[in-house]
């Protein structure tokens, strides 16, 4: 008898299983409907925030505006996200026999996702003409989470495996083709996922900062002429943009590498523990002072190389030696965004240790309810059903269009910046700790069952160590992020911290003050890279 004779037909399944079919669909509208339920009540309290209808509305009315407006910034987020994240696939397969090389790769891509949108877009719009900028911008978004999510992948690997490869007499390119690559597509995806919405999110930027054309123009007009309902419109056409990019990447891949679906990523102790060795403190404090000068070094060089490969000349470009005589000279006087006047490089501390205290509130905020909610969904499939949803349409806003949004709503204080970091944060925290902990193997989840472990034995002995490594990667990738969104939310709403003071250099031209925030900003986020990967190695020698 055929497995389609067997088959039960849909009316004939087990009341059972046609509940669970009908609860994982309806779970998620009624999360959506509950959504917009809370919008409704929003638009009731002020009006600055429209009601759902009266933007539906104002999409019908402006069904002819959006079509070439689309095509523009998909086209621009489409190249760079193909460049990207070929560039980032690429690298990552060059450098992985390399692992120093591999980690200093990293700590490069680091100051790609570092570079600050806000003052990168106006020199580039200044150095190239047409959708360039917003290209560059799309491919500077995504190649870091996707470098990490691939490194991620390649690495955590069962050494066993790795061995059988090379007992058997296969090459390190065999091991790559039949062990590596498989158990990297998973982790490779889900990366691929969280880059969708930022490549979209650097083209927007990028026509926000300098475009003539696409939907970051058509919010600069929308919000120009303080047309509110057409600014969410627009705000809700780009996250149904991003949305649509984000759950159509599962899909290309079923469709193209059916057998993904049935892998799974396998990530064991053996691989924890091969990222990190213990070293006697004398040893451990020299690695760490080589790494901060390679780290110092690093900014340097790739300051002096971008100085002198930006067209334009002195126009924009300012190089590493001209900078430092600016800030040096205690007669540079600069003015802050609040209107105070004061030496070039009392302006920069004082609003980089603002911009700190904005970043740092985010990404603890954001983190901590991210791990917590990914404990919560992973024991619950209705949980995730409600959350997921909700979570795809918040992390799919731009944040160029939430920010105006968030201020109107909660001020312009810290609380809006740490909603809106939280946005940028939460999502890809809580897809990779999901991730992992689904991939632990049945067998060791079976075995604790057996064993008649509690629910907190099994959080706190099995899934979180498993999930070590993709929290490590998360939180490399959400460092650098919060730095970016305090920085927009400071240049949209606060008007305080290094946001807004370089928003004011590239208003006066002050392109000292602006490549002087770029090389702080690059520095700092280097710098927590480091010690997050210092804490890394820590925990996954004590793992080992």
């Amino acid at each position: 008898m055929s497995t389609a004779t067997l088959a039960l037909r849909d009316d004939e399944a087990p009341a059972p299983a046609r509940r669970r079919r009908s609860k994982r669909v309806l779970t998620p509208v009624l999360s959506i409907g509950g959504l917009l339920v809370v919008w409704q009540l929003a638009s009731l309290l002020t009006p600055l925030v429209p009601s759902p209808w009266v933007v539906v509305q104002q999409l019908i009315a402006d069904a002819s505006y959006y079509p070439a407006n689309i095509a523009v910034t998909m086209s621009s987020a489409a190249q760079g996200y193909l460049w990207g994240n070929g560039i980032a696939i690429v690298l990552a397969l060059l450098t992985l026999p390399l692992p120093p090389l591999q980690a200093l790769l990293e700590r490069v891509a680091v100051g790609a996702i570092a570079l600050p949108l806000i003052a990168v877009a106006p020199i580039l719009a200044i150095a190239f003409a047409g959708n360039v900028p917003s290209v560059i911008l799309a491919a500077q978004a995504v190649v870091f989470t996707t470098l990490v999510a691939c490194i991620l992948g390649l690495s955590n690997v069962d050494q066993s495996a790795l061995d059988l490869v090379r007992s058997a007499g296969g090459s390190s390119w065999t091991a790559i083709r039949k062990v590596r690559l498989p158990s990297a597509i998973p982790s490779l995806v889900v990366g691929l996922q969280i880059a969708a919405p930022s490549a979209i999110l650097g083209a927007i930027i990028g026509e926000y900062m300098g475009g003539s054309r696409g939907l970051g123009v058509a919010m600069i007009q929308a919000q120009g002429a303080f047309d509110v309902p057409r600014a969410w419109a627009l705000a809700i056409v780009t996250s149904v943009l991003a949305a649509a990019a984000f759950l159509a990447i599962p899909w290309i891949v079923r469709l193209t590498m059916p057998w993904v679906g049935h892998s799974s990523p396998n990530i064991s102790p053996r691989a924890v523990g091969r990222r990190g060795r213990r070293m006697p403190w004398p040893l451990a404090v020299l690695r760490a002072l080589g790494n901060l000068a390679a780290t110092i070094a690093i900014v340097v060089v790739v300051w002096w190389l971008l100085a002198a490969a930006v067209p334009g000349g002195q126009a924009v470009a300012r190089g590493p030696i001209e900078v430092f005589r600016y800030f040096s000279n205690a007669e540079t006087l600069t003015v802050s965004p609040t209107g105070q006047t004061q030496t070039a490089l009392q302006s920069l501390f004082t609003a980089l240790g603002q911009t700190a205290v904005d970043a740092s509130v985010g990404f603890v905020v954001g983190t901590v309810l991210s791990i917590a909610m990914a404990i919560v969904v992973y024991e619950s499939r209705t949980v995730e059903a409600i959350v997921m949803p909700v979570s795809i349409v918040l992390r799919s806003v731009p944040i160029v269009a939430a920010m105006p949004l968030l201020a109107l709503v909660f001020g312009r204080g810290i609380v809006a910046v740490t909603v809106l970091i939280t946005m940028m944060t939460f999502f890809p925290t809580l897809v990779n700790l999901l991730l992992a902990m689904r991939s632990v193997p049945g067998g060791a989840v079976d075995l604790f069952a057996v064993a008649g472990a509690t629910r907190r034995q099994r959080l706190t002995k099995l899934l979180l160590p498993y999930a070590m490594p993709a929290l490590f990667a998360s939180i490399k990738i959400a460092l650098p992020l919060s730095v970016g969104a305090a920085m927009v939310a400071e240049w949209l709403a606060t008007g305080s911290g290094l946001g807004a003071a370089m928003t004011v250099a590239a208003t006066m031209s002050d392109y000292y003050f602006v490549w002087g925030g770029v090389a702080a900003v690059l520095l700092i986020s280097l710098l927590l890279y480091q010690l997050a990967s210092y804490w890394e190695r820590k925990i996954s020698a004590r793992l080992a």
